[in-house]
C-alpha cells in the first residue's frame, strides 16, 4: 500500500502525536509498505531517523507566521495562523496538490498550520486521526481558565463550522478513545457526513534491556513530558510541596514551565533531568514505582501512560489524564479531583502502602496486552481499505 501522512510539524524533542506518526509509518514501511511523511516544519536529525526506518519525509512550503506549537508571537500573528487555516477549509490550496496523488492514501494527523484543505478527498482516500481538538478548538485543548469547557463561544463555533465544511469531505475520521469522540459532538462536530470510528491506538513495546532496572526500595516517582501549563506541572510541584514522605520525584522534559521545574530541584524538593528519549526514557520509566501524569485537558490519548503501562509501571493520573487506560485501583489510581491535594493524597497512598504497589504493578503489565502496537496497525489497514472503497463510490 502507498500512504502519505500528513503532520504540520514533525521537530524534535518530538510530541505525543508526532512521536505516534513516526512509529506507525516506521511499521507500515517495515511491512513493505511505501511510506512518507509531509510535513512543514522538520529537522535533519528526525528527517535521517525516518530515513533509517524506510520512510521518507518531505517538506512542504506553507506561509505561516510560525509553527502550530510555538503558539504564536502575539494577538496579530494568532489571528493571521488561524485566518490562513480558515481560508484553506473553504477554498483550494496548492498543498492540496503536493499531498494528495492518485493511488495513494492520505493520512491527516494534525492540520492546523497546513489548512484544512488537506482533510479533502480530492484525488485519493483521506483518513483523519482526531490526536486533539482542533477540529473544534483553535487552542487544541477545550481548556479555558484551567477547566474544561462546556460551550466554547460563537466564534470557536463559526470557526468549527468552516473547518467541518473540509473534514465532512473525508472518507474516515478516527477517534482514539470514545470520551474522544463524544467530546469533540458535545462541542458541536455534526455525527454524522462523514463515518466517524472509534479506534485505540497501540504502542510499540520497548526493546528488553541487557540490565533489567529494579525498582527502587525507596519510592520514586517519574514524570515525563512537555513542561507546559496544561499537562499539569504547576498542580504537581504545589501536590508535591504538600506531602511530608520518604519519596522520591523525577521530573524529565522540557518546555515553557522548565523554569519552575529548575527552582524547584535548585531547592532539593525534586530531580530535574532534562529531555529524556529513546532508551534512557525506558530505563527512567522502569526505575519508577509509578508514573504521574497530571494533565488538565482531556488527554485523546497519553502516549506516556501506554509507555509505563507496557514496562509494567502503575499509573498516578487526574481524571482528565487517566482516559480508558488508567483504572483505578486496578493498574494505577485515579485522583479524585485535579487539585493539589487530591493529587497528593494519591501519591501518599502509593507511597506508603507496599501491597497497594504491588498490586498495581501486577495489573499495569496485564493491561500490556491492549496496547499491542501490531493488532492496532492491522486494524488501521483495514481502515485504510474502508477509505478506498468509500473514496471510489464518491467518484
Amino acid at each position: 500500500m502507498d500512504i502519505t501522512h500528513v503532520q504540520s510539524s514533525l521537530v524534535a524533542p518530538l510530541g505525543g502525536a508526532e512521536s505516534y506518526v513516526l512509529a506507525l509509518a516506521s511499521e507500515q514501511a517495515r511491512r513493505g509498505d511505501d511510506v512518507e511523511i509531509v510535513t512543514a516544519w522538520t529537522d535533519p536529525g528526525t528527517v535521517e531517523r525516518a530515513r533509517r526506518a524506510g520512510v521518507r519525509v518531505r517538506r512542504v512550503r506553507v506561509r505561516r507566521p510560525y509553527r502550530p506549537d510555538q503558539h504564536g508571537g502575539g494577538a496579530g500573528a494568532k489571528l493571521l495562523f488561524h485566518a490562513l487555516d480558515l481560508i484553506g477549509a473553504v477554498a483550494p490550496t496548492p498543498l492540496i496538490r503536493d499531498v494528495q496523488h492518485p493511488g495513494r492514501v492520505v493520512h491527516v494527523h494534525r492540520f492546523q498550520g497546513l489548512g484544512a484543505q488537506v482533510l479533502r478527498a480530492r484525488h485519493c482516500p483521506v483518513v483523519h486521526t482526531a490526536h486533539d481538538y482542533c477540529l473544534v478548538d483553535t487552542t487544541s485543548t477545550t481548556i479555558r481558565d484551567g477547566r474544561e469547557a462546556d460551550h466554547l463561544g460563537a466564534v470557536q463555533r463559526l470557526r468549527a463550522r468552516a473547518i467541518w465544511r473540509a473534514a465532512r469531505r473525508a472518507d474516515i475520521l478516527v477517534f482514539p478513545s470514545e470520551r474522544t469522540l463524544a467530546r469533540h459532538r458535545a462541542l458541536g462536530m455534526p455525527g454524522d457526513g462523514v463515518e466517524q470510528r472509534v479506534l485505540p491506538h497501540g504502542w510499540p513495546a520497548p526493546a528488553a534491556s541487557p540490565s533489567p532496572v529494579v525498582p527502587p526500595a525507596r519510592p520514586r516517582f517519574v514524570f515525563l513530558g512537555k513542561l507546559q501549563a496544561t499537562k499539569g506541572i504547576a498542580l504537581l510541584l504545589d501536590a508535591w510541596a504538600l506531602l511530608d514522605i520518604d519519596a522520591e520525584l523525577v521530573i524529565a522534559g522540557d518546555g515553557p514551565e522548565r523554569p519552575a521545574v529548575e527552582r524547584a530541584a535548585a531547592s532539593g524538593l525534586l530531580t530535574y533531568a532534562g529531555w529524556v528519549d529513546g532508551e534512557d526514557k525506558s530505563r527512567l520509566i522502569a526505575s519508577a514505582t509509578a508514573l504521574v501524569f497530571p494533565s488538565l485537558w482531556p488527554e485523546t490519548f497519553g502516549l506516556v501512560i501506554a509507555e509505563s503501562l507496557l514496562l509494567g509501571r502503575p499509573v498516578v493520573a487526574t481524571p482528565q489524564a487517566a482516559g480508558s487506560f488508567v483504572r483505578d485501583g486496578e493498574n494505577g489510581l485515579v485522583t479524585t479531583d485535579a487539585g493539589p491535594r487530591g493529587l497528593a493524597d494519591a501519591l501518599r497512598r502509593v507511597a506508603v502502602d507496599a501491597d497497594l504497589r504491588a498490586r498495581l504493578a501486577r495489573g499495569a503489565a496485564a493491561s500490556a496486552a491492549a496496547l499491542d502496537f501490531g493488532t492496532h496497525v492491522e486494524r488501521l489497514a483495514a481502515v485504510y481499505a474502508d477509505a478506498r472503497e468509500s473514496f471510489l463510490r464518491r467518484r
